[in-house]
């Protein structure tokens, strides 16, 4: 095929989208880069530990971890999906040139991101029939080329023919797919990493707690402690708030779990779109349940503010016994 024909165009096309993805990435690893300079900065003033970002690495992954799996899940599906209708419709389409009277393969399973194991089994159990449909394709042009009514060159001719016509414009198709699942893979990547260590900036500057993926709770055993996290409503409608804590255990594993005794305020929560609001999460430290200076573990869990459940670390230290005067 001569320079500048649908080939030449294709490679083209790719060079370009491929030079335009190298010039985004570099652009937001400039901003991670930058971030991460300020945290070795801020390590060598010590105003950070040496260990913190592995420190603080498990509860950002307990808090946004869940997030992150399943815009993953989406853009995997998404792909898929993408693939599947293109090389159905190539399929068709070159069934159909071959066979005018083809029958239409079986319908490509719409994108479900609330259900992504049952989506992914749906796409095998559809590859399964549209083989069957391939494959009764090709049976028939078979048969029709054993009772003579296909010249034996004429199935090559018409399938050269539509590879020349159209395989191009379908490799297009893959590329832009390819590079568009690139960029949401590197951006997920990217934005993860500076909300990170955007997090643990906000902890130095003694800011942003619920930035931190974490609630830290200490006072006297027998008192109260008292934490708070600001939330923003990201729907464009109104949000109601729904909070509950897991069970309570030791941080080294000793002893069973227990129900914390907790408060949140206010109960019940409502948000209306873009709208901020502040969680007071107040728990009470029982003689009877807590040890003092020990560390104890747990979850905040937040349910319907227009994102996946998002779950809080809760870090609980109970200090001596409140002082009493007779």
């Amino acid at each position: 095929m001569p320079r500048g024909g649908p080939s030449g165009a294709f490679v083209t096309e790719w060079l370009t989208a491929y030079a335009d993805y190298l010039r985004r990435a570099a652009e937001q690893s400039a901003n991670t880069l930058d971030l991460y300079q300020q945290i070795t900065d801020c390590m060598v003033r010590g105003e950070l530990a040496p260990t913190a970002t592995q420190d603080l690495l498990g509860s950002f992954v307990q808090a946004r971890g869940t997030a992150y799996s399943d815009r993953l899940a989406q853009l995997n599906m998404r792909f898929f999906s993408e693939m599947v209708r293109i090389g159905t419709a190539f399929a068709h389409e070159l069934g159909h040139a071959l066979l005018p009277g083809a029958p239409a393969p079986p319908p490509v399973p719409p994108f479900d991101a609330s259900d992504p194991a049952g989506w992914f089994q749906q796409l095998g159990e559809y590859a399964e029939e549209l083989s069957a449909s391939i494959a009764g394709t090709y049976q028939t042009l078979a048969d029709r080329a054993a009772a003579g009514d296909l010249a034996p060159g004429q199935i090559q001719e018409a399938t050269n023919a539509h590879l020349q016509r159209r395989l191009p414009e379908y490799l297009s198709e893959l590329g832009r797919l390819y590079f568009d699942l690139l960029e949401g893979l590197t951006e997920l990547r990217v934005e993860s990493e500076q909300e990170f260590l955007t997090g643990m900036l906000q902890r130095v500057n003694g800011a942003g707690r619920a930035e931190a993926f974490e609630l830290t709770f200490a006072g006297p055993l027998g008192g109260t402690a008292t934490a708070s996290l600001s939330i923003t409503n990201s729907r464009d409608e109104l949000a109601r708030i729904r909070c509950d804590v897991s069970e309570v255990r030791r941080a080294d594993g000793v002893g069973p779990a227990f129900a914390a005794d907790v408060g949140v305020e206010p109960d019940g929560l409502e948000l209306e779109p873009e709208e901020e609001g502040l969680l007071v999460v107040t728990l009470r430290l029982d003689e009877g349940t807590y040890e003092p200076d020990v560390l104890y573990v747990g979850t905040l869990q937040i349910a319907g503010h227009g994102e996946p459940r998002l779950e809080i670390p809760l870090r609980i230290t109970a200090t001596g016994p409140v002082a009493t005067t007779d």
